[in-house]
This record gives C-alpha cells, structure tokens and sequence, in this order.
C-alpha cells in the first residue's frame, strides 16, 4: 500500500499536505511533562489495551527504534523531523494505520496526540482524526470541563485541542517584493498564523511554509474548519495570480530559468538540498506556463522531490557530504525519470 504522501492530492500545485492534529488526555494522570516512570508505564498499558488492532500496528516506541522502524516514522511525518516523538522511547508509543495517514502517538507532550495527514488539500482528515478520537473517548476517562473543554498542559491547546496545519509551496508569493508580509497579514486576520517550513539552514528559502490554526479556547471545531478553507482558498488564488505574474511579465527569463532547473536535477550527480529546493521552486513557478512539451514534470514528482527532501534524515556525518550529494541526486533523477 502507498504511504499517504505518495498519494495524489486535490489543489497539489500549491498544497502539499493537510494535517490534522487532536489532542486528549486521561484523568488521574499528570501530564507527561510531570509524570513519574510508574505512571507513564500505567499509562502506556491502559491506552495500548483500548487500541482497535484491527485499523493500527505499532506500539511502544522502544520496540519501534529497535526493529528500525524510525525512520519510516520520518518520512511520514509522524516523529517529528528530529525524531523528537522517539526520544525517551520507554515512556511512549506511537500506533498507526496502514497508509500512516492516521496516528496515535502516547506520551508525549499531551496524554493522546491524534494526528491524520492527507496529500494535497483534504479537509477530510479531520473526519478520519475525529472518528479515531471519538472512539478513544468511549473507551477512556476523558479530562475535559464543560466551561473550558478539553483540557491540556499547554493552554494553546485547551478547547477544542485541534490543530489543522497546511504545508504549502508558495515561490511566487515568496519571490515578490512584499508577497509574505502581506500574506502574513491575511492570515493573521483569520486568527491563523503562517511561518516558514524551516527558520534557517538548507532549507530556509525552500518556499515552503506551513499556515496552521491558532484558537481553541471559545472557538468550535466548525469555526476553525470554515476559516481554514477560507484561508487556504485565498492562499491558492494568491500564488497561482503570482506565478501568473511572473510567467507572462518575465516570460523569457522564466523559460529560461525552467529548462536550467529541470536540466539541473535530472542530470546532475551531485546535489545538495538548497540547489534541490531552488530548483524546484523555478519549475513551480513555470510549469503550468511551459507549452514546449519537453519536460515531463507532474506536480507530484515535484511534491515527492520536496516531501522527500524537507523530511529527509540527516545522520550529522553525512551532511553536506558527497556521499549524501550523489544519493539525493540519483533519488531526484529517478523520481524525475517515473521510476519511483
């Protein structure tokens, strides 16, 4: 079965995922941040006998870590980009279903984390991690106060405990004068906030970003849903209108830019992921503008090259190394290839 980022999306010309994220925790336990080895154990046994193995394998993280698993967990987004869900193994468990798309993820900064993914603009995870969270709640003893909601040790989180987050590429928006801190603003005004899929490094200028919720407490989960679609509607129309801009006012020059990215990362042997990332922003830029039918370069190669690249693990002995160079090359190359 193909992991859900593998998957083709709706709107994937400019959004590359949606996620939702659901968090819950159990009366009579402290919060993680607090919890003693005895009662994270307790903790891990009570919510691992309650687990529907019919829909999630998975388990305790330390077996996780120790079949090699980890890094699957990586690359579909389930871990964190550091693997931070994996340290301190003994004191959580992560389950998950076939295609990753859905996930529990126990003890780590909440008693219960239900995330669902989806490639593309897909609202429907919300669905998929709200039947996951419901099914929970039947089966264990809920914190939760008809004043405040559900409650959490981060008051961010105390509410609704939901959290929606789109990752998008926006080049154009990135590449014109002003584009992100006018956009920032537009965000802003749905009570949504917008920041950079990395703040520095490689992928710093990857024109990436991720626009995620803000509100939980005195707002319903249909009101941060409705805003979402609206925002990320007005997002889409903004980038595409920019890269309509760039390609009809700088036509020559984007052509021109096209071909060399294009020929960069299906021909190069050695490639680091800023060059990576940059390339793919021009072929972003330019592809639905391009009619001379030379290049074969559908949106979810690109996707793909993008996914595999902000999320790919970096073992600190192979950064920037020509040994990680020419792996992510030949990874790029057969992607472009239709190999994959």
């Amino acid at each position: 079965m193909k992991m859900w980022y593998e998957k083709e999306g709706r709107d994937e010309d400019v959004v590359l995922s949606t996620k939702v994220c659901l968090v819950r925790n159990i009366k009579g336990y402290n919060f993680p941040s607090k919890m003693d080895d005895k009662d994270a154990k307790s903790l891990l046994s009570k919510v691992d006998s309650v687990i529907d193995r019919s829909v999630f394998s998975g388990g305790l993280a330390t077996d996780i870590v120790n079949s090699g698993d980890a890094v699957t967990l990586m690359k579909a987004q389930i871990s964190g980009r550091d693997g931070s869900l994996l340290f301190s193994p003994d004191r959580k468990a992560i389950y998950y279903n076939d295609d990753f798309g859905l996930s529990i993820a126990v003890g780590n900064n909440e008693h219960l984390t239900i995330k669902a993914q989806a490639a593309g603009h897909d609202i429907g995870a919300y669905d998929l991690a709200e039947k996951a969270a419901v099914e929970l709640e039947k089966k264990l003893d809920i914190a939760y106060s008809d004043k405040y909601g559900f409650l959490t040790s981060s008051v961010k989180l105390t509410g609704t405990g939901l959290r929606i987050l789109y990752t998008v590429a926006i080049p154009a928006i990135a590449k014109t004068e002003g584009g992100i801190t006018a956009l920032r603003e537009r965000v802003g005004q749905y009570e949504w906030t917008i920041y950079p899929f990395a703040e520095q490094g490689e992928l710093n200028e990857s024109g990436v970003y991720i626009i995620a919720s803000v509100s939980t407490l005195g707002v319903s989960e249909e009101d941060i849903l409705s805003r979402g679609e609206m925002l990320i509607e007005d997002v889409m129309k903004a980038e595409r209108a920019c890269r309509e801009q760039f390609a009809t006012k700088k036509k020559t020059q984007m052509k021109d830019l096209y071909g060399r990215a294009y020929g960069l990362l299906r021909f190069a042997s050695l490639m680091s992921r800023r060059e990576a990332l940059d390339s793919v922003c021009w072929l972003r830029l330019y592809r639905d503008y391009d009619d001379s039918r030379e290049f074969d370069c559908k949106w979810k190669m690109l996707n793909t090259i993008t996914q595999e690249i902000c999320w790919e693990q970096q073992r600190r002995n192979e950064i920037n190394t020509q040994t990680s160079q020419k792996k992510r090359a030949e990874r790029i190359r057969k992607i472009l290839k239709g190999d994959d």
